[in-house]
Order: structure tokens, then C-alpha cells, then sequence
């Protein structure tokens, strides 16, 4: 037998010599039995032709090399050399050097090859591969086309590594009364053809009755159980032909992979282990293309392009605007729309900050109007219910629909009802008078929102216009309520509201926090599964509770759920093919996060200043320097001058960044509602502010 261990001592990998072939086995210190045990020959995968086989291969005239802090295995597959290497890192992963050449005088055409880990089934194993697959994502909609691992022969997701934003899998299951988890890195290596065409490999799982296979492979996919099929827009799929391996004479294809394991500190939290070792497999460093001010100056810009006013008191910031010569990409009529992807009231909060800051009178004007025609149009028949959209043309208030009929969203509610909240708070620490009906209608829709919960003591998606919910499902959408909730005591000192939201942020910690059997998802209203957003609330509701409480529980939940959120932030950068949008303008996917299991695009929605903020409060420095990396990043697609991605108006950014084939890979869109500049202004307005 020959074994490695770790620098820490922790882990040990073995490689015997059984009856069965080689045998690869990883184990921890203390523990009775080994994390993972395998034969090579029920590991490795080595197909020629389409479509790929999954059957393993025979490994010939083996050779076994060991050196005092390295095994190499060496053999012979089918027409292919195989030479692999094993030794622990710095950061005690165990790094596997894999290695496929033809020493044959002929090309092998369509060539497959990689690993497949197989573990035994248990009856509660979560497996995790970022951005796509959260516990089989059980809140998606069954309806819509999304990745899924499934049961029976031949079912999984296999996905390109550019589509992943830590290219991993990680398994977690319960064993000898304790957590456990494997995680399997790839560190993205890519080959580029003569047409710059980049080729990446590989990896995900794949899950049977009575196993599960994590698999490395170098290119090859599988989508919900169909081999050669990719996941390219939202409920749509398509052929992948590019999977396969053309292996010239004397050609070598070489991959590297990390395999970590170990305990996890909680059951359901096998993804910490992902952020984690990712942070120091990759030790990301995002683009900073833009300083601070110049950002600001230039949302600015795009803000100001938003304001219209028109009938009967009309005051907001447009959602589209129709000044962009090509970018003008949405042919529907002018209108505000409050929260989800408008943020009517958090831009009318930027353009107020502005004026205090500048003492520019039309500017704090300017977020009265709009606060002023909000409060005084927008009211439903039920107190505390606010239509969500007004068009300006044809003077009509509505909102969104559910199964036909109208309903309000409770995420789009409550981000509303948190803005207004810190517009109150941002005009009272100028000292400048508050009209009290607005503090009235803030109060108006906490009460409402602490009547409105659900039975299971949180709120529902959606409420129909006469406050009845539309449905009894337990989603993550309503959390921006709760955070609205907290705001409301801030501004009032009603301390019921205080009461209120912790006793409900226990019920969402429970739901959802607890044991991640069910992760957070249907925040992003047009996706209906699990994606960032909702988590993104739940970690701002833990910080805001933390902030006003210093309660460490609420710290806890903010690292757990910030961490999730890690999940969907890219921590390496992949290669675009040659003359696309991306590689001539030198973006870097580094440091940006993606958006659901369902929209595989990157977007600049995320909660870069709470991050920074909750690291400084909490000494975890961490969250403080991703805060700001994820921030700098985000400077990347803003139109600089009249022609810069698409755009005529400067100040203008694009909604989706398209890094892999899920769209226009290396491009982005057109597609620019306001909440792309809400969020970026808000963000940067508030690090100004902390840097003075």
C-alpha cells in the first residue's frame, strides 16, 4: 500500500493493490471508516464516438511510482496512455494531475474521457453544484425546464465548468451519526481551436437508484439524463456537438482536479466547504475598470435620463427609457414600476442622497415628487396593498398577474415599502422636514404586513387585491417585507414590528436555514425557482436584524446565507472565443454573481455594500474584501461614451452578461430596466459615503 497525507495531518489518501485492481481510498483522522473507497477500473471513462459511453475501462500494464509526498499511477486505456498523479496542496486538497496521449500514429476522433467517483446512495445526501443544482432544486416550477438530477440508468446534469462560478460538486450525507461531505474541483484548463473557438471540460453527478457518480469529464454533458444536450436560454435546450476530442499523434490531454472531504459543521451546509476551499483553490482578484466617482458620475447620468413627469402629478424614474438611439430595446409604453426591476423609490433615494450631498435643491425635489405621487396614487382598495406600475401615457395604474388574475407581488411590495422607509430615515438625518403621511402610509403597510402572513408564519409570493394570498407555498419571495418590517421600527420605534420580525425571521431560518432541504428560492419573479435573490434577502434580513440587535445569532445566519450566495460568484475568469464582445473588451467574469438555477447570465444584483459593511462590523474580513471585489467588478459594461456596449445614453449598463451558452456566450444584452442603475448607484453612493 502506498499513502500521502496532508500537511495538516488531516487526510490521507491510499492507493493498494487488490484482488479487484487498483483501489484509491481517502480518509480522515480519527474516523472508523474511509470517506470514499474505489477501484480505478470502476473510475475511469474512456469513450471513442458519439454519443459518449459511461462505461468504465480497464486499466493495462499498471505502474505505481511513489515519492515521499507523491503517488503516480501509469497504464494503458483502450488506444490512450494514462499517467495520474496524486499529492496534497497547500491547502490540503488532494490535486489529481490526469493525463490521456496518443502514441499511436493515428488521430482518435470523438475521444470522452474522465472520472466518475461513485458513492453510495443514502437517505439524505445533498448535493450541490453551484449556480445549477441546490438539493435537486425542489422549489422550481415542474413545469419549466431547468437542471435536474433524476433517478434511474443514465440520469444526471453534466454541465460545461464555464457555466459554474466554483467549478465543483459537492455530496453531503449523514453517516456514523455525523455530517460528511466530497467535494470535486476542476481547475479549468481550455484548448483553444484554429477558429478561437475556447473548449472547456466538464463536471457534474450523476444519480442512480442505488449510487451516486460525481463526474469529471473533458467536455462532454448531459442535461436532466440527455447526453450531448446543454441548457441555452430559459425552457430551452438544445444539441451540444463541441463535447468531443479530436487527439492527434503524440497529443496529450491534461486536467486537473482537487478532491476535498471531511465534516461538515452543520447538516445541510456542505456548500460552506465549496466557498471555502474555492476561495483558496482560485484567490479571486475581480476588474476595478472604474474608480468610485467616476461610477457614481456616470449612473448619475443614467438616473437622470429616467426622470419623467407627466398628468395629474406623475412623478418617477421610467423603467425604460426611450432616449437610447440602439439600446432602446423595450417597445412597451413609458412607465414607472416600483421595486423587482424598476425601483422607482430606491432611485428617487439616489437622486435625493445627490442633492443632500451636492446641496442640489431639484434633486431632493425631485425623490419628493416621486415619493409624493407614489403614496397619494397608488392605493388599492385594501390598506397597505399598492399597485406596483403606472403607465404614463394612458394614466393607468397595475401590476402583475397570477394564474390571470391581479395580484402584488410581495418581494416588489416590500422592497417599495423599504425604500420609502430609508428615504424617511435619509431626510431626517438631513435634518430636512418629513411629511407625516408618509411616515402614516409606512406604517399603513407594516400593519398590513404583519397581518398578511401565511400560516406557516411567513409571507406568500403574492397577494390578490383584496389581501387574500394567492397561494400557500413556502418560498423565500416575500423575505423584502420582513426587511421592510425592520425598517418600519427603525424609522417609528414601534417595538411590535421589532417583534414581529424576529419571530418571523425564525420561521424563514427554520424553513429554509435549518437544514437546506429546502434552499431559498422564487424571489426572481420571472424564474419561479431557486436562485440568489432570495438568499440575497434573507442574508440582508440577518444583517439588519444584526445591526439594530448585535444578537449573534443574526450573524450567524448572515455568514451561513452570505456563503450561499458565494455560491453563484465567480471565482475564476474563463476564456471567450476569439472576437467576441467579451475577450475585445477584456471583461472578467471574476467577482460577478449569476442569478438562478434557471438564468445562467451574470447580473449586478447583489448586495456588495452590506457584504463590506457586515465584514467590517464583524472583524470577518472575508465578507469585507469580497463586498468590495464583487463591487469593483460590477464597474465592467457601463456605457462610457455614446456607442460603448450598445448604448447611446452614457451611464447606460446592460441587465445580462452572457459567460456561458445560455444566450450569446462572451456578449451582453441590450436589455436595461432601471434597477441596473439603482442598484450600482445605491451601492456606490453608500461606499462614498464610508470612504469620507
Amino acid at each position: 500500500m502506498y499513502a500521502i497525507i496532508s500537511r495538516d495531518k488531516q487526510k490521507r489518501a491510499e492507493i493498494a493493490g487488490t484482488s479487484k485492481g487498483i483501489q484509491l481510498t481517502l480518509r480522515s483522522n480519527g474516523e472508523q471508516s474511509p470517506h470514499f473507497t474505489g477501484h480505478l477500473d470502476e473510475m475511469l471513462i474512456c469513450s471513442f464516438g458519439r454519443p459518449w459511453r459511461s462505461d468504465f475501462v480497464w486499466l493495462e500494464d499498471v505502474q505505481i511510482i511513489s515519492e515521499s509526498d507523491l503517488i503516480r499511477i501509469c497504464g494503458k486505456m483502450e488506444a490512450l496512455t494514462f499517467t495520474m498523479e496524486l499529492a496534497f496542496d497547500e491547502h490540503h486538497l488532494l490535486k489529481i494531475n490526469a493525463t490521456w496521449e496518443n502514441q499511436t500514429d493515428r488521430t482518435l476522433h470523438d475521444v470522452a474521457a474522465g472520472f466518475l467517483f461513485v458513492l453510495p446512495r443514502w437517505s439524505k445526501e445533498i448535493i450541490t453544484i453551484p449556480h445549477m443544482i441546490y438539493n435537486n432544486n425542489p422549489s422550481a416550477d415542474p413545469s419549466r425546464v431547468v437542471p435536474r438530477l433524476g433517478l434511474g440508468p443514465d440520469k444526471g446534469f453534466i454541465c460545461e465548468e464555464h457555466r459554474l462560478p466554483i467549478p465543483c460538486v459537492n455530496v453531503e450525507w449523514t453517516e456514523a451519526a455525523e455530517a460528511r461531505f466530497i467535494s470535486l474541483f476542476s481547475v479549468p484548463a481550455y484548448m483553444e481551436s484554429a477558429d478561437g473557438v475556447v473548449h472547456y471540460g466538464s463536471l457534474g453527478a450523476i444519480q442512480e437508484e442505488d449510487r451516486i457518480m460525481l463526474a469529471a469529464m473533458s467536455g462532454v454533458l448531459m442535461f436532466n439524463g440527455e447526453k450531448d444536450m446543454y441548457y441555452v436560454g430559459k425552457n430551452k435546450t438544445g444539441p451540444y456537438n463541441n463535447g468531443y476530442v479530436d487527439i492527434t499523434p503524440g497529443f496529450s490531454l491534461t486536467k486537473q482536479y482537487a478532491l476535498d472531504w471531511g465534516v461538515v459543521d452543520h447538516p445541510g451546509q456542505g456548500f460552506r466547504e465549496i466557498v471555502r476551499k474555492g476561495m483558496e483553490l482560485f484567490a479571486p482578484v475581480g476588474a476595478k475598470p472604474l474608480a468610485l466617482e467616476e461610477m457614481i458620475r456616470l449612473k448619475k447620468n443614467a438616473l437622470d435620463d429616467r426622470w419623467r413627469t407627466g398628468e395629474n402629478g406623475a412623478a418617477g424614474y421610467v423603467k425604460f427609457s426611450d432616449s437610447n438611439e440602439f439600446g432602446n430595446v423595450s417597445k412597451r409604453p413609458l412607465h414607472y414600476m416600483y421595486g423587482w426591476t424598476g425601483q422607482c423609490l430606491k432611485l428617487a433615494w439616489c437622486d435625493a442622497k445627490l442633492g443632500f450631498t451636492h446641496g442640489q435643491e431639484e434633486r431632493i425635489s425631485h425623490c419628493e415628487q416621486a415619493v409624493d405621487f407614489y403614496l397619494r396614487k397608488s392605493r388599492t382598495n385594501v390598506p397597505g396593498i399598492r399597485h406596483s406600475s403606472y403607465r404614463l401615457v394612458e394614466g393607468q395604474w397595475d401590476g402583475f398577474n397570477w394564474n390571470k388574475q391581479a395580484v402584488v407581488s410581495s418581494r416588489a411590495l416590500g422592497e417599495t415599502i423599504a425604500d420609502l422607509a430609508e428615504i424617511i430615515l435619509l431626510f431626517r438625518d438631513m435634518g430636512r422636514e418629513v411629511p407625516a403621511y408618509w411616515v402614516e402610509a409606512l406604517s399603513e403597510s407594516t400593519d398590513f404586513f404583519l397581518a398578511g402572513a401565511l400560516p406557516s408564519g411567513i409571507y406568500p409570493a403574492a397577494w390578490l387585491l383584496d389581501g387574500s394570498s394567492t397561494e400557500d407555498r413556502i418560498t423565500a419571495a416575500g423575505l423584502p417585507c420582513l426587511i421592510a418590517v425592520v425598517k418600519s421600527y427603525r424609522v417609528t420605534g414601534e417595538k411590535r414590528y421589532l417583534d414581529a420580525a424576529e419571530t418571523m425571521m425564525q420561521r424563514y431560518y427554520e424553513l429554509h436555514v435549518k437544514t437546506f432541504e429546502r434552499p431559498f428560492a422564487c424571489s426572481t419573479l420571472d424564474a419561479n425557482c431557486e436562485d440568489k435573490e432570495a438568499g440575497m434577502y434573507f442574508f440582508l434580513a440577518a444583517y439588519e436584524l444584526y445591526v439594530l440587535t448585535e444578537n449573534e445569532r443574526y450573524s450567524e445566519w448572515a455568514e451561513i446565507s452570505g456563503d450561499w450566495l458565494l455560491t453563484y460568484v465567480y471565482m475564476w475568469n474563463p476564456v471567450f472565443d476569439r472576437g467576441s464582445q467579451f475577450r475585445n473588451a477584456g471583461f472578467t467574469a471574476t467577482g460577478w454573481p449569476g442569478v438562478s438555477v434557471q438564468n445562467h447570465h451574470l447580473d449586478v444584483f447583489f448586495p456588495t455594500y452590506e457584504f463590506w459593511h457586515f465584514g467590517r462590523l464583524t472583524g470577518k474580513t472575508q465578507y469585507e474584501r469580497l463586498g468590495r471585489m464583487v463591487f469593483d467588478a460590477l464597474g465592467q459594461g457601463i456605457c462610457t461614451k455614446p456607442g460603448e456596449w450598445n448604448f447611446t445614453v452614457v451611464g447606460e449598463q446592460g441587465e445580462g452578461f452572457f459567460q456561458t451558452h445560455w444566450h450569446h456566450r462572451g456578449h451582453s444584452n441590450k436589455w436595461n430596466p432601471s434597477w441596473v442603475t439603482a442598484l450600482v448607484l445605491h451601492n456606490a453612493l453608500r461606499f462614498l459615503d464610508a470612504a469620507e
